[in-house]
């Protein structure tokens, strides 16, 4: 594998909250995009990673719980669960629970920013398969995968995330 295939494994696609597009290189890390969003992305034959509790975290549990069991149904690979900022860390890892105990797909922790250090235990604690920030926010101290989101494209900006410690980068498209 030459240097622009491994890059290219390790980057991927931002689609959620904006129309469903593809760049010409989405590189092959996933597309990341919301539950109506899965049934284009399945057709792309790529890792579709979906987003619960879209953008603020602060949807009921039980919606959560929904939304995740759909978006597996409908396709998705892979789901990154959106947490409520403010709540108690006990309320954040069971919310976080009630949406993990009954998937058989990989359940990452998304931050709508900076990650506070509550959310960041709370996505240790549950086995979370990766803590998603965005390119707005600094990099967390975990021993999770750490992947950005809303970046910019871009092979530079890419290998500059990479550099300072994310495992995959998610471009929003051009």
């Amino acid at each position: 594998m030459n240097d622009i295939e491994w890059l290219a494994t390790r980057c991927g696609t931002f689609v959620a909250g904006r129309p469903f597009s593809l760049p010409a290189a989405p590189g092959t890390a996933g597309l990341v995009v919301e539950p109506t969003q899965i049934p284009q992305a399945v057709r792309t034959g790529l890792e579709v990673i979906t987003v619960v509790g879209w953008p603020t975290g602060r949807h009921h549990s039980v919606i959560k719980a929904a939304e995740a069991r759909l978006a597996v149904e409908a396709g998705a690979d892979a789901l990154w669960l959106a947490l409520d900022p403010d709540a108690a860390p006990e309320a954040m890892l069971a919310d976080a629970i009630a949406v993990h105990q009954s998937l058989t797909v990989e359940v990452g922790i998304v931050c709508p920013g900076t990650p506070d250090p509550a959310m960041v235990r709370v996505a240790e604690q549950l086995g979370a398969s990766c803590i998603a920030v965005p390119a707005s926010a600094p990099l967390p101290e975990t021993s999770l995968d750490i992947c950005v989101f809303n970046a910019e494209p871009g092979q530079e900006a890419a290998i500059e995330w990479l550099e300072a410690g994310a495992a995959r980068v998610f471009a929003c498209p051009a």
